[in-house]
């Protein structure tokens, strides 16, 4: 007669309480710890070093100083290593996470079956064959229930071996002496590296071969060492300049915060903290935004901080999205009145452009970088902050932006040459004027070329054969009620042409060769005809529609306009200007 041996019930999943998020948080306060630190032993053995200074004074004070420098050196190293450990944890307790949930995910499964098993046998069958089924099943599902079984121990051994070793690492540096011993001797694999970077004005395909060629040791320790020269390196991987710059930002906002504390702020270091405050908020805006696909966060990264840049109005570069990874990739260019504390407007505008693209095309994945990256015209005398705003009458900064975004580009596509990315630059206002210079004077290496609200594109932009882009990839939005957009030269006849005013050529006019797409905004009539300048990026306005058609390549999709013409022969009326905007769903 057969046996029938049921089953038992898998046992209880232990839970797992983890904050992979905190952890990983926790991870950049050590290292950005760490970058203080190293600070301090760099300045020991340099600026504290006065030559001139001579005498028994200055024995005694350099013999105080250089150990103190090699002690924060050892020091730095030590949270440098618990940093990184740290960090790891991180990716250990989202892996273990996963495996719980895969765990209670088959557990469940087992549990249903072992209950209809129990069901069957409480009641058990008399025809011998459905007798031998029964048991077959019992000792199937059994095997089951104890490779599971096997798996959760090992799971729960994992979790605790994880546990021992974050102990371990954190009991090894607790002391000054644990720390003299470990690290006081010890080569910081900086230094290696640091003499072989390549010099500024390096090609982008230079610095990859570099940064490829280094040990990911060595990698990591200049992310503390000297975040700035990696976080903003044209041709380092996207992932890598946000880890860089990340610790930087972190140190700014620590160092700034402590100073302020203590009241010891100077004017300069006070504009160093908001732009380094507003940055934070800037990734902090994206990270809070959700993927309308998955629903899950959007991974903001720091491709550019320098909040020193441009006399103290800062350079910033965040993404919404994997630079190094997304199929799209998207580069808005802002115009007038940008600086670093612009940062959270423009994380704004990034961040619905990829909700937008990601909504209108779930096929594919997306990135999109606002680029603060040259020095905008942004202040106005009245404010007490100097003349120049009144640049944004001249192409003076875009030309010189022109060439930092061409610059940018190359970058980005060095580092993904096995796997490039669909690339669109957006320039807005003014910033498309600096994406006209970047394309007709530096090469810009783009696939499609957005401009949009512009008041000119370039006097040495005549034509859209002058970008070097095929003319059927080369669009222009303008909104009929955009006084800004009003601004390029129409014509034959404009300032251009008498007396070498204005910034260039209007990209919407037909003479120009571009492609015009529809960019009215449902709002007209009840928002400020200036504020029409400042709606292209606004969820559900026919401009974000058909940029985020662009963005993904689905140009079929964009929703084309009739061209500007020629006033002086056509008169001064906008073709668009009497249609009524068109209602668009982008997210």
């Amino acid at each position: 007669m057969t046996t029938i041996l049921l089953p038992p019930m898998p046992a209880t999943l232990p839970a797992l309480v983890a904050d992979p998020g905190g952890v990983r948080e926790c991870a950049g306060q050590l290292l950005a710890a760490s970058a203080q630190v190293d600070d301090l032993g760099s300045f020991a053995a340099g600026d504290a070093r006065l030559p001139g200074w001579t005498g028994d004074t200055a024995v005694a004070y350099h013999a105080e100083v250089a150990p103190q420098g090699e002690r924060a050196d050892a020091m730095s190293l030590a949270l440098r290593s618990v940093g990184r450990r740290v960090e790891q944890h991180a990716g250990e307790l989202e892996a273990l996470r996963e495996r719980r949930t895969d765990l209670d995910e088959r557990r469940r499964h087992l549990v249903m079956q072992v209950a209809l098993l129990r069901e069957q046998a409480a009641t058990p069958p008399t025809d011998p064959a459905e007798v031998d089924r029964l048991a077959q099943d019992c000792e199937r599902i059994g095997r089951a229930v104890r490779t599971w079984e096997e798996d959760a121990t090992a799971w729960t051994g994992d979790v605790a071996a994880e546990e021992r070793a974050m102990v371990a690492a954190f009991e090894a540096s607790t002391t000054a002496e644990q720390v003299e011993q470990t690290w006081g001797a010890a080569e910081d694999p900086a230094d290696v590296a640091l003499s072989t970077m390549p010099p500024s004005g390096a090609s982008p395909e230079r610095v990859s071969d570099w940064w490829e060629g280094l040990t990911r040791e060595q990698q990591l320790a200049l992310f503390v060492a000297a975040p700035g020269a990696v976080g903003n390196r044209d041709g380092i991987p996207a992932a890598d300049r946000n880890a860089a710059n990340s610790v930087a930002l972190d140190r700014d906002l620590a160092d700034g915060a402590l100073l302020e504390e203590r009241g010891l702020l100077t004017d300069a270091e006070r504009q160093l903290l908001e732009n380094a405050r507003a940055a934070d908020r800037a990734r902090e805006a994206i990270g809070g935004r959700t993927d309308p696909v998955t629903g899950e966060p959007i991974t903001p990264q720091l491709y550019l901080y320098d909040p020193g840049a441009f006399d103290g109005d800062g350079a910033v570069a965040i993404s919404a999205g994997d630079l190094d990874t997304a199929d799209n990739v998207a580069v808005v260019v802002p115009g007038f009145g940008t600086d670093g504390q612009s940062a959270p407007y423009q994380a704004d505008r990034a961040a619905t452009l990829y909700e937008s693209s990601r909504y209108l095309d779930p096929s594919q994945s997306n990135a999109t970088m606002f680029w603060i990256g040259y020095d905008a015209p942004d202040n106005l005398p009245w404010t007490g902050e100097g003349w120049d705003g009144a640049g944004v009458a001249t192409e003076a900064a875009a030309q010189e932006g022109g060439e930092r975004l061409a610059d940018t580009v190359d970058g980005l596509r060095a580092t993904r040459e096995d796997d490039p990315a669909h690339l669109t630059t957006v320039g807005h206002s003014y910033g498309s004027t600096t994406t006209g210079h970047a394309a007709e004077g530096h090469d810009l290496d783009t696939d499609d070329l957005v401009f949009v609200g512009s008041p000119g594109v370039g006097g040495d932009t005549d034509h859209v054969s002058d970008t070097g882009i095929d003319p059927d990839h080369v669009w222009a939005g303008a909104n009929s009620r955009d006084p800004i957009a009003m601004l390029g030269n129409h014509g034959a006849v404009h300032l251009e042409t008498l007396g070498g005013g204005g910034l260039g050529d209007d990209p919407t006019e037909d003479d120009f060769g571009g492609q015009r797409f529809q960019a009215e905004d449902p709002s007209r009539g009840s928002v400020p005809w200036f504020d029409q300048h400042s709606l292209y990026f606004e969820h559900g306005s026919e401009s974000l529609h058909n940029i985020s058609q662009v963005v993904n390549g689905n140009y079929d999709q964009v929703q084309l306009a009739e061209p500007r013409t020629d006033p002086w022969h056509s008169g001064v009326q906008d073709p668009e200007r009497d249609r009524e905007p068109t209602t668009t769903t982008t997210r």
